[in-house]
């Protein structure tokens, strides 16, 4: 198949989240497996320097007003990349924010991007599948079936919408559709309530959250569209790239390991615990690599936290960054607990993976969390993920005591109940065979691409065949 992967970030190029990663991690499943994949983003600021070809103006007007464009070219590991270049729109340090509030005229940088896609894509051969990802990409619905059916090019071409977190929507105030050429939806121009209406079929990244999307508060408003559009709603669960996560042979770690030899996983802990002055003791280390937000439950790990660092021993590590709040918080634990706990500000791809390698415990306890990815890093670790059983983290851990536990599980969104998973964490680690076992069956989880990515041919043939029945 030929198919076009319409999407906001990429990683290799530019990442601010699991987005990033399941965009990589599935194109490069669908080009191994023999498939046509291209990928079209912005091309942002730090884009710049990332050498390019060829160069071709689209033009495109929006609300009586004419934009144009440059559409470049470059790869990533064999995946054609195009870039849509406007200065004004792209050329900013960051892609959605400026640090601390999403960007005024996002609105109109991301109605373009999906237009310009569109006209670009009518000088192009014909894709099979147009495959948009969150909000970013959530106009190209409404503008392939409003404006470019006509077109050849796209007239049997689908548009299959993937939710990578349906908390981000893009609602603006309704004076913007004008502007847009887009329907407002109540009193707001609501990008994914737009997808929602006018994509070919729309999945999201586990089945757990699909099922939470249904109703609210999970559907944020929107429950209402899910239900509507249910026989064209799936889960799919991501994939883990383990060629870019794998223990045994992971150049950003002091020492390589595997599940039958384990002796890299205690370097790994020990360099750690040099590298940010932790005394190097047989303490269970608990580590956290995760954007500082709300929704990764910061609200009730950090009185969790200071209790349980209060009156047991152990270290924690966290690595992050994100609301001011949080972060000032945590730096508060680590004046508290100069000797236990360390928060490392800021994000790097090299330490993340160097904290996944060295942890005993993984904490994730997210309000919700529609896949996860770290959980899938985490399991391949050896790391035990302990987890809130929600979206797709229920659907990747099973919780100890099971006879196939793979991590830690609780459910109630609160403090208590967190203490509770950590203090079982810390009973299971003092069970040194009790753990082991635990930590040989999640290392032994397979969560690859291959699964998904035949799931994900399955929906782009029942798209092109729910297309065709319509016309």
């Amino acid at each position: 198949m030929r198919i076009l992967f319409i999407c906001s970030e990429y990683e290799g190029l530019i990442k601010t989240g699991g987005l990033a990663d399941a965009c990589r991690g599935l194109a490069s499943s669908l080009l191994a497996a023999g498939h046509q994949v291209s990928v079209i983003l912005p091309r942002y600021g730090s884009l710049y320097q990332v050498p390019t070809r060829g160069e071709q103006s689209v033009f495109v007007d929006l609300g009586g007003k004419r934009f144009g464009c440059a559409v470049r070219q470059t790869e990533v590991a064999g995946v054609t990349v195009y870039l849509v270049e406007h200065h004004d729109f792209y050329a900013r340090a960051r892609p959605y924010d400026d640090g601390a509030q999403g960007y005024p005229d996002n609105p109109l940088r991301f109605a373009f991007f999906c237009k310009a896609v569109l006209q670009w894509c009518t000088t192009q051969p014909a894709f099979d599948v147009l495959h948009g990802h969150d909000w970013q990409t959530a106009p190209a619905a409404f503008y392939l079936a409003n404006y470019y059916r006509q077109q050849p090019e796209l007239a049997a071409t689908p548009f299959v919408f993937t939710i990578h977190n349906g908390a981000y929507q893009q609602q603006s105030a309704p004076d913007w559709a004008a502007q847009l050429d887009l329907p407002s939806h109540g009193n707001s121009v609501n990008f994914l309530q737009i997808a929602l209406q006018y994509a070919t079929k729309i999945n999201t990244v586990s089945q757990g959250y699909r099922d939470e999307l249904l109703t609210e508060p999970a559907a944020n408003g929107l429950a209402a569209w899910y239900q509507q559009r249910r026989e064209d709603f799936s889960g799919i669960l991501n994939g883990c790239d383990y060629q870019l996560w794998n223990p045994a042979t992971d150049t950003a770690l002091p020492a390589n390991y595997d599940a039958a030899d384990l002796a890299g996983k205690a370097t790994c802990k020990q360099q750690l615990q040099q590298q940010y002055q932790l005394a190097e003791a047989g303490l269970p280390l608990m580590v956290a690599v995760s954007r500082v937000t709300g929704q990764k439950g910061y609200d009730i790990m950090i009185p969790a936290l200071k209790y349980l660092l209060a009156n047991y021993p152990l270290q924690v590590i966290v690595v992050g960054s994100g609301e001011a709040h949080y972060c000032q918080q945590l730096h508060q634990l680590t004046v508290t607990f100069p000797d236990k706990f360390r928060f490392i500000e800021g994000f790097n791809e090299q330490l993340a993976h160097q904290v996944e390698a060295a942890g005993d415990f993984f904490l994730m306890p997210s309000l919700f969390e529609p896949c996860g990815l770290n959980q899938l890093y985490s399991l391949r670790y050896g790391s035990l993920p302990l987890v809130r059983l929600t979206g797709g983290l229920k659907d990747t851990v099973v919780p100890w005591p099971d006879n196939k536990a793979t991590g830690i599980g609780f459910v109630e969104p609160t403090p208590e109940a967190l203490l509770e998973a950590l203090r079982q964490a810390l009973t299971l680690y003092q069970d040194k065979s009790a753990y082991k076992k635990v930590q040989q069956c999640a290392m032994a989880q397979n969560f690859s691409w291959t699964a998904a990515f035949e799931q994900y041919l399955a929906l782009y043939q029942q798209a092109v065949q729910t297309l065709v029945s319509k016309q």
